[in-house]
Protein backbone atom coordinates (compact mmCIF):
# COMPACT_ATOMS: atom_id res chain seq x y z
CA UNK A 1 0.00 0.00 0.00
CA UNK A 2 0.95 3.63 -0.65
CA UNK A 3 -0.82 5.73 1.76
CA UNK A 4 -0.94 9.65 1.58
CA UNK A 5 -3.01 11.09 4.23
CA UNK A 6 -5.91 13.62 3.75
CA UNK A 7 -6.57 14.22 7.38
CA UNK A 8 -4.77 14.33 10.74
CA UNK A 9 -6.95 12.85 13.49
CA UNK A 10 -4.79 12.38 16.11
CA UNK A 11 -1.34 13.55 17.63
CA UNK A 12 0.58 12.42 20.40
CA UNK A 13 4.02 11.23 21.57
CA UNK A 14 3.03 7.68 21.38
CA UNK A 15 0.93 7.24 18.17
CA UNK A 16 -1.03 9.46 15.07
CA UNK A 17 -4.09 8.56 13.51
CA UNK A 18 -4.51 9.28 10.33
CA UNK A 19 -7.44 9.25 7.26
CA UNK A 20 -5.00 8.00 4.53
CA UNK A 21 -6.10 7.52 0.31
CA UNK A 22 -4.52 4.41 -1.19
CA UNK A 23 -2.34 5.87 -4.32
CA UNK A 24 -1.79 2.68 -5.66
CA UNK A 25 -5.87 1.45 -5.90
CA UNK A 26 -7.59 4.96 -5.69
CA UNK A 27 -11.25 3.67 -6.00
CA UNK A 28 -10.44 1.68 -2.76
CA UNK A 29 -12.03 4.31 -0.50
CA UNK A 30 -10.35 5.52 2.31
CA UNK A 31 -8.56 4.12 5.69
CA UNK A 32 -8.15 4.88 9.00
CA UNK A 33 -4.19 4.18 9.51
CA UNK A 34 -3.03 3.91 13.11
CA UNK A 35 0.93 4.84 13.11
CA UNK A 36 2.90 3.86 16.25
CA UNK A 37 5.86 5.98 17.13
CA UNK A 38 6.79 4.41 21.21
CA UNK A 39 8.37 1.14 20.72
CA UNK A 40 6.78 -0.38 23.91
CA UNK A 41 3.55 0.12 22.38
CA UNK A 42 4.68 -1.13 19.23
CA UNK A 43 5.55 -4.50 21.25
CA UNK A 44 1.74 -4.39 23.03
CA UNK A 45 0.33 -4.19 19.91
CA UNK A 46 1.90 -7.47 18.59
CA UNK A 47 1.42 -9.20 21.43
CA UNK A 48 -2.22 -8.23 21.17
CA UNK A 49 -2.55 -9.46 17.90
CA UNK A 50 -0.99 -12.62 19.21
CA UNK A 51 -4.30 -12.65 21.48
CA UNK A 52 -6.69 -13.72 18.24
CA UNK A 53 -6.48 -16.52 15.70
CA UNK A 54 -7.57 -14.33 12.86
CA UNK A 55 -5.56 -11.30 13.32
CA UNK A 56 -6.43 -10.09 9.82
CA UNK A 57 -10.39 -9.94 10.57
CA UNK A 58 -9.82 -6.85 12.60
CA UNK A 59 -7.64 -4.98 10.49
CA UNK A 60 -6.55 -4.28 6.67
CA UNK A 61 -2.85 -4.94 6.88
CA UNK A 62 -0.17 -4.21 9.27
CA UNK A 63 3.68 -3.62 8.62
CA UNK A 64 6.15 -1.98 9.41
CA UNK A 65 7.97 1.78 9.14
CA UNK A 66 11.61 1.66 9.73
CA UNK A 67 11.42 1.36 13.80
CA UNK A 68 7.59 2.21 13.45
CA UNK A 69 4.47 0.19 13.16
CA UNK A 70 1.46 1.25 10.85
CA UNK A 71 -2.08 -0.45 11.42
CA UNK A 72 -4.45 -0.06 8.72
CA UNK A 73 -8.64 -0.19 9.50
CA UNK A 74 -11.19 0.38 7.38
CA UNK A 75 -12.31 3.74 7.47
CA UNK A 76 -15.99 4.28 8.03
CA UNK A 77 -18.40 7.55 8.23
CA UNK A 78 -18.26 9.33 11.71
CA UNK A 79 -21.74 9.40 13.43
CA UNK A 80 -20.26 9.51 16.82
CA UNK A 81 -23.75 7.56 18.80
CA UNK A 82 -23.84 9.98 21.75
CA UNK A 83 -23.89 12.89 19.46
CA UNK A 84 -26.63 11.51 16.52
CA UNK A 85 -28.70 10.01 19.47
CA UNK A 86 -32.10 11.57 19.76
CA UNK A 87 -34.36 9.91 22.28
CA UNK A 88 -36.98 12.65 22.34
CA UNK A 89 -37.36 11.18 18.93
CA UNK A 90 -37.83 7.38 19.64
CA UNK A 91 -39.65 5.34 22.01
CA UNK A 92 -38.36 3.01 24.48
CA UNK A 93 -38.84 -0.20 22.47
CA UNK A 94 -36.53 1.85 20.17
CA UNK A 95 -34.19 3.05 22.45
CA UNK A 96 -33.96 -0.68 23.53
CA UNK A 97 -33.04 -1.68 19.80
CA UNK A 98 -30.14 0.72 19.94
CA UNK A 99 -28.93 -1.05 22.95
CA UNK A 100 -29.18 -4.75 21.60
CA UNK A 101 -27.58 -3.44 18.36
CA UNK A 102 -24.61 -1.82 20.24
CA UNK A 103 -24.58 -5.33 21.81
CA UNK A 104 -23.98 -6.91 18.48
CA UNK A 105 -21.70 -4.63 16.82
CA UNK A 106 -19.33 -5.36 20.17
CA UNK A 107 -19.89 -9.56 19.68
CA UNK A 108 -19.61 -9.47 16.11
CA UNK A 109 -16.39 -6.97 15.76
CA UNK A 110 -13.71 -9.90 15.80
CA UNK A 111 -11.24 -7.43 17.62
CA UNK A 112 -9.00 -8.30 20.69
CA UNK A 113 -10.48 -7.41 23.83
CA UNK A 114 -7.88 -4.68 24.41
CA UNK A 115 -8.56 -2.79 21.27
CA UNK A 116 -12.56 -3.23 21.73
CA UNK A 117 -12.06 -1.69 24.92
CA UNK A 118 -10.40 1.23 24.05
CA UNK A 119 -13.13 1.68 21.34
CA UNK A 120 -15.66 1.81 23.89
CA UNK A 121 -14.22 3.81 26.43
CA UNK A 122 -13.10 6.52 23.96
CA UNK A 123 -16.21 7.08 22.02
CA UNK A 124 -15.67 5.23 18.78
CA UNK A 125 -19.09 3.62 18.61
CA UNK A 126 -21.00 5.14 15.71
CA UNK A 127 -24.87 5.01 15.01
CA UNK A 128 -26.64 4.79 11.46
CA UNK A 129 -29.48 6.51 10.29
CA UNK A 130 -31.58 2.96 10.30
CA UNK A 131 -30.59 2.45 13.93
CA UNK A 132 -27.63 0.16 13.65
CA UNK A 133 -24.52 0.50 15.48
CA UNK A 134 -20.62 -0.03 14.21
CA UNK A 135 -17.56 0.78 15.08
CA UNK A 136 -14.46 3.18 14.41
CA UNK A 137 -10.85 3.22 15.12
CA UNK A 138 -9.75 6.46 16.50
CA UNK A 139 -8.26 5.51 18.97
CA UNK A 140 -5.63 6.99 21.22
CA UNK A 141 -2.95 4.01 22.29
CA UNK A 142 -1.87 5.83 25.38
CA UNK A 143 -4.63 3.83 27.00
CA UNK A 144 -4.25 0.10 25.46
CA UNK A 145 -4.16 -2.18 28.58
CA UNK A 146 -3.24 -5.43 27.21
CA UNK A 147 -4.62 -7.20 29.75
CA UNK A 148 -8.01 -6.23 28.88
CA UNK A 149 -11.12 -9.26 28.97
CA UNK A 150 -14.02 -9.88 27.89
CA UNK A 151 -15.30 -8.46 31.29
CA UNK A 152 -14.06 -5.29 31.18
CA UNK A 153 -15.34 -4.38 27.91
CA UNK A 154 -18.78 -5.58 28.88
CA UNK A 155 -18.80 -3.74 31.78
CA UNK A 156 -17.69 -0.57 29.79
CA UNK A 157 -20.58 -1.82 27.10
CA UNK A 158 -23.20 -1.69 30.08
CA UNK A 159 -22.53 1.79 30.89
CA UNK A 160 -22.73 2.91 27.22
CA UNK A 161 -25.83 1.31 27.70
CA UNK A 162 -26.85 2.96 30.84
CA UNK A 163 -26.32 6.24 28.96
CA UNK A 164 -28.83 5.47 26.06
CA UNK A 165 -31.45 4.22 28.13
CA UNK A 166 -31.29 6.98 31.22
CA UNK A 167 -33.02 9.54 29.02
CA UNK A 168 -36.36 6.73 29.32
CA UNK A 169 -36.00 6.66 33.19
CA UNK A 170 -40.03 7.75 33.48
CA UNK A 171 -40.88 5.63 31.10
CA UNK A 172 -41.39 2.28 33.26
CA UNK A 173 -37.95 1.42 31.52
CA UNK A 174 -37.19 -2.23 33.64
CA UNK A 175 -33.93 -2.71 31.54
CA UNK A 176 -32.77 0.45 32.79
CA UNK A 177 -33.51 -0.55 35.94
CA UNK A 178 -32.00 -4.24 35.56
CA UNK A 179 -28.61 -2.46 33.53
CA UNK A 180 -28.09 -0.01 37.22
CA UNK A 181 -28.37 -2.63 39.35
CA UNK A 182 -25.97 -5.44 37.85
CA UNK A 183 -23.48 -2.59 36.61
CA UNK A 184 -23.66 -1.04 40.02
CA UNK A 185 -22.37 -4.64 41.52
CA UNK A 186 -19.93 -5.71 38.19
CA UNK A 187 -22.26 -8.84 37.73
CA UNK A 188 -21.62 -8.74 33.69
CA UNK A 189 -18.77 -11.37 32.46
CA UNK A 190 -20.02 -11.54 29.03
CA UNK A 191 -21.87 -10.17 26.20
CA UNK A 192 -24.22 -12.91 25.78
CA UNK A 193 -25.33 -11.84 29.75
CA UNK A 194 -26.05 -8.32 28.67
CA UNK A 195 -27.73 -9.22 26.11
CA UNK A 196 -29.89 -11.71 27.30
CA UNK A 197 -30.85 -9.15 29.96
CA UNK A 198 -32.02 -6.49 27.50
CA UNK A 199 -33.92 -8.70 25.54
CA UNK A 200 -35.57 -10.24 28.52
CA UNK A 201 -36.84 -7.17 30.07
CA UNK A 202 -37.20 -5.23 26.63
CA UNK A 203 -40.82 -3.90 26.53
CA UNK A 204 -43.31 -4.83 23.78
CA UNK A 205 -42.55 -2.60 20.17
CA UNK A 206 -44.90 0.27 20.20
CA UNK A 207 -46.61 1.53 17.49
CA UNK A 208 -45.39 4.85 16.38
CA UNK A 209 -48.04 7.39 15.58
CA UNK A 210 -48.38 9.06 11.89
CA UNK A 211 -47.16 12.58 13.68
CA UNK A 212 -44.14 11.44 14.56
CA UNK A 213 -43.12 9.61 12.21
CA UNK A 214 -43.46 12.80 9.63
CA UNK A 215 -41.19 14.61 11.93
CA UNK A 216 -38.79 12.10 12.25
CA UNK A 217 -38.29 11.49 8.61
CA UNK A 218 -37.74 15.51 8.29
CA UNK A 219 -35.26 15.36 10.82
CA UNK A 220 -33.45 12.18 9.27
CA UNK A 221 -33.72 13.65 6.22
CA UNK A 222 -32.64 17.71 7.18
CA UNK A 223 -29.55 17.49 5.45
CA UNK A 224 -31.13 17.35 1.83
CA UNK A 225 -34.13 19.21 2.54
CA UNK A 226 -31.26 22.20 4.40
CA UNK A 227 -30.06 22.03 0.45
CA UNK A 228 -33.29 22.29 -1.21
CA UNK A 229 -34.06 25.14 0.89
CA UNK A 230 -30.75 26.68 0.50
CA UNK A 231 -30.87 26.41 -3.42
CA UNK A 232 -34.66 28.18 -2.99
CA UNK A 233 -33.55 30.23 -1.55
CA UNK A 234 -30.49 31.22 -4.12
CA UNK A 235 -32.86 31.25 -6.51
CA UNK A 236 -35.45 33.85 -5.13
CA UNK A 237 -32.33 35.91 -4.38
CA UNK A 238 -31.43 35.84 -8.03
CA UNK A 239 -34.62 36.47 -9.56
CA UNK A 240 -34.97 39.75 -7.07
CA UNK A 241 -31.61 40.92 -7.96
CA UNK A 242 -32.78 40.57 -11.58
CA UNK A 243 -35.83 42.40 -10.75
CA UNK A 244 -34.26 45.15 -9.32
CA UNK A 245 -31.93 45.71 -12.37
CA UNK A 246 -34.60 45.66 -14.89
CA UNK A 247 -35.97 48.27 -12.49
CA UNK A 248 -33.19 50.36 -13.46
CA UNK A 249 -32.62 49.71 -16.72
CA UNK A 250 -35.97 49.64 -18.02
CA UNK A 251 -38.09 51.39 -15.84
CA UNK A 252 -40.38 48.43 -15.37
CA UNK A 253 -39.84 44.94 -14.96
CA UNK A 254 -41.08 42.87 -17.71
CA UNK A 255 -42.25 39.32 -16.49
CA UNK A 256 -44.71 41.33 -14.12
CA UNK A 257 -46.54 42.69 -16.78
CA UNK A 258 -48.32 39.04 -17.02
CA UNK A 259 -50.20 39.96 -13.95
CA UNK A 260 -50.82 44.07 -14.48
CA UNK A 261 -53.75 44.86 -16.80
CA UNK A 262 -52.92 41.30 -18.55
CA UNK A 263 -56.63 41.24 -20.28
CA UNK A 264 -57.03 44.85 -20.76
CA UNK A 265 -57.14 43.76 -24.28
CA UNK A 266 -57.95 40.65 -26.02
CA UNK A 267 -57.12 40.96 -29.93
CA UNK A 268 -58.31 43.94 -31.08
CA UNK A 269 -60.96 44.39 -28.68
CA UNK A 270 -60.28 46.65 -25.45
CA UNK A 271 -61.83 45.69 -22.42
CA UNK A 272 -61.63 49.40 -20.90
CA UNK A 273 -64.04 50.81 -23.05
Amino acid sequence: MQLVSVRLVLRNEINEVHVCRNLIDKSAGLYTVIYVKDHSYVRQFLAVCEQTEKESDFFVDCFSDGENQVIVFPYVKERPLMEFYRPDMLTLSECEDICINTIIACMSSNLPWPILQLILTQGQLHLSRDGSVYLGYFVDLKDLDINATEKDCTVHCATVLLDILRPKEGRQANSLKLLEKKVGKASYTRFVELYKDIRISAVPKEKVGFIRRFFRRIFRNKDGLFRVLLWISVILALFVVLSFLSQLIFGDVPWLRLFINSFDKIGTESLLQ
